[in-house]
């Protein structure tokens, strides 16, 4: 059975997609037949946890009239879709999904059309911008009875305490990833150079940055020695200078969510991204490794919040008390291979997820967030243009060591 349609954030796509009902047979959702027979295997006989639940599962009256639709913008790859289903087949509500490419993006749609949308899913920082702007709902927390199980690890974050604001969902730590049949030392800067000369001509063209401008230029400015919420316009404007010159003589590409299939496709062999997109990467490419480099770790969450101008509040409430259940959340990182915060959600994550990349968790004292900067932001937006419009075009060319530099060879070549 085909999936919905959805559209982007950008305006490529234009058919709006609903999550729609769907029959709870065909998602098998349902639990097998109850008779019994002397042959018949028992019903969970062989099935793993979360599909017992899903049986089992029988959704909760709400305990207030619904909205008929909620309009949800949302990063893409999070969220799975047969669950988005059975919501809305439970609960009569259509879910209406648009996609995002980057926190820029978010911005820009949520600040010019803040009435557009009855859920919005920022990262850390972002929400702390919105609640300066005065742009979000305060929560009602007693229609979110499962907030409880969230770890309290994100109850004490600097950008929402107490979470007042937010509902976290998901969490990464910023990284280096590396294919370690090519690149055979660990990183310990976010720096994509390489030790020798002949490595560097080699790797041209294989090496990303993550396409999220706070996130990119911070982690270069914390390779200059600059701490992730102490830039200035002039250590900004510096540092982009730096990756303009390094875009053309590395190859550096720039990448959102394309970045782990590129990873896992070998099209990309070092890149500075989120564990969760390593996670990704090395599920279908067993050469991926994913370090976090440096002394302080730079963690990211990435939450829900409800527009100020919703008129749908208590209803998208209910929806995100519902995405805290831990089976829910828990088939949600099965889906995204994304770490979640609910913790009792282990118990229904696969296995190797839990022991991958996704949930490397920092000490306490080496965690750092990225806060908002106020006015600067517009600068990191503004730096970040400048990058992407003065950066050399990355060629498919690899140029071979001086002594020979009159000729090319192809970079398929060196894979």
């Amino acid at each position: 059975m085909s999936l919905p349609d959805h559209r982007s954030a950008d305006g490529l796509q234009t058919r709006r997609g609903h999550l729609k009902s769907l029959a709870l047979g065909s998602l098998g959702l349902l639990a097998a037949g109850t008779g019994v027979g002397c042959n018949r295997r028992p019903a969970h006989e062989g099935l793993s946890r979360f599909e017992r639940w899903k049986r089992e599962h029988r959704p909760s009256r709400p305990p207030y009239p619904l909205a008929p639709r909620l309009r949800l913008l949302i990063w893409r790859d999070y969220l799975d879709p047969q669950l988005l289903e059975k919501f809305a087949e439970d609960y009569k509500v259509e879910l209406d999904v648009t996609y995002f490419e980057n926190n820029s993006e978010l911005k820009k749609v949520a600040e010019s059309k803040p009435d557009a949308f009855d859920l919005l899913m920022p990262s850390d920082y972002v929400v702390q911008r919105f609640i300066r702007q005065d742009l979000i709902a305060p929560l009602n927390k007693a229609n979110l009875p499962n907030l409880g199980n969230v770890s309290p690890l994100f109850f004490r974050s600097p950008y929402d305490p107490e979470l007042q604001y937010s509902v976290p969902l998901f969490h990464s730590c910023l990284g280096v990833t590396f294919n370690r049949e090519v690149v055979r030392y660990i990183p310990k800067t976010f720096s994509l150079r390489m030790p020798t000369r002949e490595e560097e001509l080699l790797m041209y063209g294989y090496r990303a940055l993550i396409d999220e401008p706070r996130v990119a230029l911070t982690a270069a400015l914390m390779d200059d020695g600059v701490g992730p919420n102490d830039a200035t316009a002039q250590t900004l404007q510096k540092v982009t200078d730096r990756l303009i010159n390094e875009t053309g003589e590395l190859g550096i590409r720039y990448l959102a969510s394309q970045l782990p299939s590129a990873l896992a496709r070998n099209e990309i062999k070092l890149s500075v991204n989120w564990s969760g997109a390593a996670a990704v990467a090395l599920k279908s490419n067993p050469s991926i490794r994913f370090v976090l480099p440096g002394s302080s770790k730079l963690v990211q969450i990435d939450s829900f919040v409800i527009p100020k101008a919703s008129n749908a509040k208590s209803t998208a409430e209910f929806f995100l008390n519902y995405l805290l259940d831990p089976g829910v959340i828990g088939a949600m990182t099965n889906y995204s291979l994304y770490a979640n915060t609910v913790e009792p959600s282990r118990a229904y994550v696969d296995r190797e997820i839990l022991l991958g990349p996704a949930y490397m968790q920092p000490a306490l004292r080496e965690r750092i967030f990225i806060t908002d900067l106020g006015p600067l932001e517009d600068e990191f937006e503004a730096q970040w243009k400048r990058l992407r419009l003065l950066a050399p075009k990355v060629t498919a060319k690899v140029p071979l060591p001086p002594q020979v530099d009159n000729q090319t060879y192809d970079a398929a070549t060196t894979r």
